[in-house]
Parts: C-alpha cells; structure tokens; sequence
C-alpha cells in the first residue's frame, strides 16, 4: 500500500547554467507555452497540467538533473505525515519539506488546487 496518494506529477524543475537560452529553446523551437518567467525561474506549461520549472544555476552549483520532481497529492499534510511515520527524513529544499530517493533525487508534494 502507497504511503501517500499520488495524483501525477505537477512539475519537474531543472537548472540551467543559461535560463533565458533554455526558455528560448521550449518556446522557440518545441513551441511550448512559457507561463511565466522572472531573473531565476519560468514555468513552462506541458500539458495535461503539468510543468517544468526551470530554474537559473547559481554559481558554479552542480547541474544535477531532474533538479527535483513535485508530485500532485489530495493532502498534501497527511502523505507528510506518512512519510514520518514511515521513518522518512523530510528536509527543507527551497519553500518546501521534501525527501531524496536513494540516489539523491529530491522530490516534495503539490496540493491539488481544488
């Protein structure tokens, strides 16, 4: 039994040393809908509602990719709860409580706006 209910993927962030090269390339060349963009970050829309968010590499930070999955969730408080009660360690990354796979892949939750 999952530990927490998943609804999809809301978004996949990834770092690039050139944001404005890389949201060039989604628009220009696959055509894709920038949503928004400032200095450090664009979201890009790929359909079915899910995201990419791309993100501007600071300094000379490794590029490790994906950079973090966010996974839609009903509740996002209860799955985690789960994974405390499961043993999970929850860091911060950025504005969210997140957790890693086994090799370092940071993953956190998205409600479902309702």
């Amino acid at each position: 039994m999952a530990l927490f209910e998943s609804r999809g993927i809301d978004h996949v962030g990834i770092r690039y040393r050139d944001l404005e090269r890389a949201i060039a390339w989604f628009r220009d060349v696959l055509g894709l809908e920038v949503e928004r963009y400032g200095r450090t970050m664009a979201v890009v829309d790929i359909g079915n509602g899910s995201q990419l968010a791309l993100f501007q590499a600071e300094g000379d930070e490794p590029l490790r990719q994906p950079h973090h999955v966010a996974l839609r969730v009903t509740d996002q408080d209860a799955a985690l709860a789960a994974l405390r009660a499961a043993g999970i360690e929850l860091q911060k990354f950025g504005p969210n409580l997140g957790f890693q796979d086994p090799e370092g892949t940071v993953f956190h939750f998205m409600p479902i706006e309702g």
